[in-house]
């Protein structure tokens, strides 16, 4: 008798204190409060919906918050096209390093991180095997020019800043505005001299 009773009362104890461990880990909802602030998103991934149309280009970036205002993150770069209309805008191939500071988020009533106006530093690391090199040679003798066409290909470095706005929505989608620009250092060709990377974007947190 005396065991049964220990047992029951053993049982109602642990009842008792699994119950109270599952109210310990719901959250208490008080009517008209507030509601409790959901954790800021770090990573976000876009797509240039620009750079097809013009440029026969596709481009997608990934970017993490690593402060309040404060982003890093890397663009790549592919050219689809079958031939290269001009040296400045999306290489054969690229990638871009960067980073930002944002500004002016809170005057546009927007309470996320990394939001409104920014600046870029960026360097630009691209690929090109389709460039050319014209020279005009005057053979002795001769009163003519003649023309003379160099294929180029190879690597390009240089380094740039750029600039923008974004947005970014509740459900954390973003969009965005922005131009790059830069200098190569490494060239590819003579006209190889610097880079352009306009973009529209969207994208989303995650």
């Amino acid at each position: 008798m005396m065991t049964e009773r220990l047992m029951r009362l053993m049982l109602c104890t642990m009842l008792l204190a699994l119950s109270s461990l599952g109210l310990a880990a719901q959250e208490v909802v008080v009517p008209g409060a507030p509601e409790p602030p959901t954790p800021n998103k770090l990573n976000e991934v876009r797509l240039n919906l620009y750079a097809p149309i013009p440029y026969q280009a596709l481009s997608l970036e990934y970017e993490r918050a690593v402060a309040l205002d404060v982003g890093v993150g890397v663009m790549a770069s592919a050219y689809f096209g079958t031939e290269r209309a001009n040296v400045l805008f999306f290489p054969t191939a690229g990638v871009m390093p960067y980073g930002r500071w944002y500004f002016g988020g809170r005057l546009f009533s927007m309470a996320k991180p990394n939001a409104g106006f920014f600046l870029e530093a960026n360097s630009s690391i691209a690929y090109n095997d389709n460039l050319r090199n014209v020279h005009y040679d005057k053979p002795p003798g001769s009163w003519e020019w003649e023309r003379k066409i160099e294929e180029r290909r190879g690597i390009s470095w240089g380094i740039g800043f750029g600039g923008g706005f974004k947005l970014i929505t509740r459900s954390n989608w973003s969009g965005e505005v922005s131009l790059r620009l830069g200098r190569n250092i490494v060239k590819v060709s003579k006209w190889n001299v610097a880079y352009i990377y306009p973009a529209i974007s969207v994208g989303y947190r995650f």
